[in-house]
């Protein structure tokens, strides 16, 4: 990792990529997604409304897993939340357009050094950290990155290796939000490339609907034991014969039988991109946040405006939670993100005096 490019980046609020708080990471990933699809609502705004509705509070903790999507439903997206996900589910959604969510130790992805796997051995699985993937590069099959866009850092296009992105994926129960429906720039390309299924042709050199039963049988078998040889016969999958089914690739390696049946017992979510009403999205009605409404101003019993003073006990808040993390990753060994939580704080503090200033 290029260390001076990483702290660099942290605490640039003029990067539209970056959250400006330390436990906003679920509330700007969602924003994003947003804007993705047209909505232009601001960082500050989602907040707001997440803590009317109880998703959020300021206190450091974040946005719970099973809060996150939720500011997306309410702005008219229709999206789907699922644990126990694997990299199958996360190249369907991809393939299909879908914008997806997912909680990560950060520590694994910033850092990923022996420090993190004594964290998770003696602490167990923490996941701290939510951002999108952007895609899949399977340039070169045996070395496949993930991409992602990370509120923390500020990267709108930082490549993991697979393996690294998965263990820091894991500590979440690989907990992924994905959209039911691409944004409309994606779904206007596929109409263009004549993608008349919502979704790719092919995944890595394999048509889809094979790909889509590789992702059941994913489900079908121990996949923390068995994933790397699936994941073998998945990129040989090409190479074999034009008349091999996905039956003849598995006796061939002499995995489990596939059952076509499985996909059934699972639901499934579809919403058809080419009829979704986009148009839709541009009511902002749902927002409505009552903080912004000029007649909630009113003044404090030190002369503060109600609004400012809340903001500012909020971004304390969020400075004492910066300092407490950055001495915890210290302690741990942790100097890239200690770093970085130190620049969230300075930055945090300068805002603080700012909104005292203003």
């Amino acid at each position: 990792m290029d260390e001076n490019l990483t702290i660099n980046t942290v605490g640039d609020f003029t990067n539209p990529y970056q959250q400006t708080y330390p436990d906003t990471c679920a509330i700007k990933s969602q924003q994003l997604i947003m804007n993705d699809f047209g909505i232009p609502v601001s960082e500050d705004q989602c907040v707001e409304y997440s803590i009317q509705h109880g998703w959020y509070s300021g206190d450091g903790s974040g946005t719970q897993c099973e809060d996150v999507g939720k500011l997306l439903v309410d702005s008219g997206i229709p999206c789907t939340q699922r644990c126990d996900a694997n990299v199958y589910d996360l190249a369907n959604e991809l393939a299909q357009g879908h914008k997806v969510i997912v909680g990560v130790d950060s520590g694994e992805l910033w850092d990923g050094g022996f420090m993190d796997w004594l964290k998770d051995f003696f602490l167990g699985d923490t996941p701290d950290h939510a951002l999108i993937v952007a895609g899949i590069d399977m340039t070169d099959p045996d070395n496949p990155m993930v991409v992602v866009t990370d509120p923390g850092t500020g990267e709108c296009a930082k490549a993991y290796p697979l393996d690294q992105f998965m263990d820091a994926w894991s500590d979440s129960n690989c907990y992924m939000v994905s959209t039911d429906v691409s944004a409309p720039a994606q779904t206007e390309q596929m109409i263009s490339n004549g993608l008349v299924g919502g979704h790719l042709d092919q995944i890595a050199g394999v048509d889809y609907d094979t790909f889509t039963q590789f992702q059941d049988y994913s489900h079908q078998i121990d996949y923390t034991a068995q994933g790397a040889q699936l994941y073998d016969i998945f990129q040989n999958y090409p190479s074999m014969p034009d008349s091999y089914t996905i039956y003849d690739a598995l006796a061939q390696y002499d995995m489990p039988p596939f059952d076509p049946n499985w996909s059934m017992q699972s639901p499934t979510y579809y919403v058809d991109p080419y009829s979704f009403d986009y148009s839709d999205l541009t009511d902002m009605d749902w927002l409505n946040s009552p903080m912004s409404d000029p007649q909630t101003d009113f003044l404090n019993d030190d002369g503060m405006d109600y609004n400012k003073q809340v903001t500012v006990d909020k971004m304390q808040d969020n400075l004492d939670f910066a300092h407490e993390h950055a001495q915890q990753c210290m302690d741990n060994g942790m100097y890239t993100a200690a770093t970085m939580w130190e620049n969230q704080a300075h930055d945090i503090e300068t805002d603080i005096n700012d909104v005292l200033n203003s």
